[in-house]
């Protein structure tokens, strides 16, 4: 648990740590520097479950998050944010999914959101919960709830912990599990996510640009030659408002579809079906008279992802700019 002026809400953190059905857990708590009571209040809990580090001073979240690089003592690191709330459960749930899957290196859960009194606002944080169709995804966007996520400590370590990114650390290091071993997603709700003034994401959400970028590169650099090559928003940004055209879209996909191919890098089938699905929207935007051809085209095109009610749109489309014309 990284805490940095915590004082509002990391008792109850803590308080849902502690009263795990699963006992056998040391919770570690690095404070980052704080000028609240943050320390004195992890310091009022009496047990000796409970480790308190202090950085002395503000170092940031991937520091801190990496403290456990060198303390973690236990075969699993489980995250929770200071703000964040586990479920009772939480920890028994998940550790009997690593014990039953001795491949699995990396596993979240759901969580519903939580405003800044602790009252639930209706919204769900839902992550992709199949481990062939997440690891595919991870090469466009992060799909894990930060703190509900487990991993292994050994391939924590062999990662080198958290890259030092001043957002999206999380994003950063799963991905980089995902390459090399097994991850995955439960469906069930394991903790409540809190969002409110303070969140990392929303004072730093200027940098999140930057560091996705490093991210996304980081994955695409090692399926394809020429990655520094390539603007990396036409990964992130597949459609709406996309200055690109068909032809770029199509050159990228393909290169990547055949790469993939090769190297296995990511499950073929989902990865080749999350392709198909974004072509099929920019056709749409930006094929007019042309939609239709461009769908079909190989080898982003599979009969196995086509639908009769994709087929219909997009021929009924490239008739109707084809009439335009005409008249």
């Amino acid at each position: 648990m990284a805490a940095y002026n915590a004082a509002d809400y990391i008792a109850t953190s803590i308080e849902s740590v502690l009263t795990q059905t699963y006992p056998h857990f040391e919770l570690l708590i690095v404070d980052d520097g704080s000028t609240d009571n943050t320390i004195q209040i992890a310091q009022s809990f009496d047990d000796s479950r409970v480790r308190l580090i202090e950085n002395g001073e503000n170092k940031g979240l991937p520091f801190t998050r990496n403290v456990a690089l060198e303390e973690a003592q236990g075969e699993f690191i489980a995250v929770l944010d200071s703000d964040d709330i586990a479920f009772r459960n939480r920890l028994e749930i998940q550790l009997q999914h690593f014990l039953d899957r001795p491949k699995l290196a990396l596993l979240g859960a759901c969580a519903y959101i939580i405003d800044k009194d602790g009252n639930r606002t209706g919204e769900k944080m839902i992550p992709i919960c199949d481990s062939e169709k997440l690891h595919a995804e991870l090469l466009f966007h992060n799909s894990f709830v930060h703190s509900t996520v487990m991993f292994r400590t050994a391939v924590f370590r062999e990662m080198g912990g958290y890259p030092n990114h001043p957002v999206a650390q999380d994003y950063g290091l799963f991905s980089r599990i995902a390459l090399k071993y097994e991850v995955d997603n439960i469906p069930q709700y394991l903790g409540e996510y809190r969002i409110h003034d303070n969140n990392i994401t929303d004072r730093k959400r200027h940098l999140a640009d930057t560091q996705l970028r490093a991210i996304l590169f980081y994955q695409l650099d090692k399926l394809i030659s020429h990655a520094d090559d390539i603007e990396l928003d036409i990964l992130r940004k597949p459609v709406i408002g996309s200055k690109y055209t068909p032809k770029e879209y199509h050159a990228l996909y393909t290169e990547i579809i055949l790469q993939n191919r090769k190297r296995k890098q990511y499950p073929i089938k989902e990865l080749e079906q999350i392709l198909y699905n974004n072509w099929y929207m920019i056709v749409m935007e930006k094929g007019k008279s042309k939609t239709f051809p461009l769908l079909l085209r190989n080898p982003i095109f599979n009969r196995r992802y086509v639908t009769a009610k994709q087929i219909r749109k997009t021929f009924k489309q490239s008739l109707k700019y084809l009439l335009g014309i005409i008249s």
